[in-house]
């Protein structure tokens, strides 16, 4: 439940945040590497949900397979509303299925925890993510604008601060014995106080267009924030609510 869950937040961040990188600014190759990679890490997530004895929820995750093939084969549609709409839809599937699978994973006691323990984990993956894929598609479209990862460095950052407030009204809520486990402060470590420390330094790249250092600081991030996200989901399945 947990790998599902992980797998589902980060392919529903990364499908989220296309839109501050924009088609005409990485063209419609990255759109579909995007979109390759999301719907595979949704199939990944079908088989742990099966694995789990959820058929229930793998079902459900099947619609996002749908939804995914539709947008691919409307890239290029003559007719964007077309493309719109299905791009519409996958997105608020995501993110309903996120929230249905932190609900289902980690049991709160309420469903608000649900709500805000999917969507700032969707949002710190995502776009932790998209912005080291974009940093890579740099090298392969040379001259492309940067604004579009100028956009997502700052969505890391108010990602970044929408995650640390859940987690601090979540520690509010939660037994206090939590707060001195090795496992947690290693949590806050990486996964949150990590992109906070390294915000600066990527801001700075970016703003000079050095996107080889950016990118390489977004490694940096990317690691910090998976294994910061995978400690709060299991530390989250312990306590039922979004650490």
């Amino acid at each position: 439940m947990l790998l599902a869950l992980f797998l589902i937040d980060l392919a529903a961040g990364l499908v989220v945040f296309l839109p501050l990188v924009g088609r005409r600014n990485a063209g419609v190759k990255f759109y579909r590497l995007v979109l390759v990679i999301s719907g595979a890490l949704v199939l990944c997530a079908i088989a742990a949900h099966a694995f789990a004895k959820r058929i229930d929820l793998a079902e459900i995750d099947a619609s996002l397979i749908l939804f995914t093939l539709w947008v691919l084969f409307t890239l290029r549609w003559p007719k964007r509303v077309i493309f719109r709409l299905g791009a519409l839809l996958l997105g608020l599937d995501y993110i309903i299925i996120g929230v249905i699978a932190f609900n289902a994973a980690m049991k709160p006691a309420h469903f608000a925890w649900a709500v805000a323990g999917a969507l700032s984990s969707i949002a710190l993956l995502g776009s932790v993510n998209l912005a080291m894929t974009l940093g890579h598609w740099y090298l392969v479209v040379r001259g492309m604008a940067i604004d579009p990862l100028k956009r997502l460095t700052i969505a890391t950052l108010f990602a970044a601060i929408a995650r640390v407030l859940v987690v601090i009204a979540a520690c509010f809520a939660a037994d206090r014995r939590v707060l001195f486990d090795i496992f947690f402060w290693m949590r806050a470590g990486w996964g949150l106080a990590g992109p906070l420390a390294l915000y600066p330094m990527v801001w700075g790249t970016v703003r000079i267009r050095s996107t080889m250092a950016a990118t390489g600081i977004l490694y940096v991030d990317v690691v910090a924030v998976v294994i910061g996200e995978v400690l709060g989901g299991w530390l989250a399945s312990l306590v039922h609510l979004p650490l």
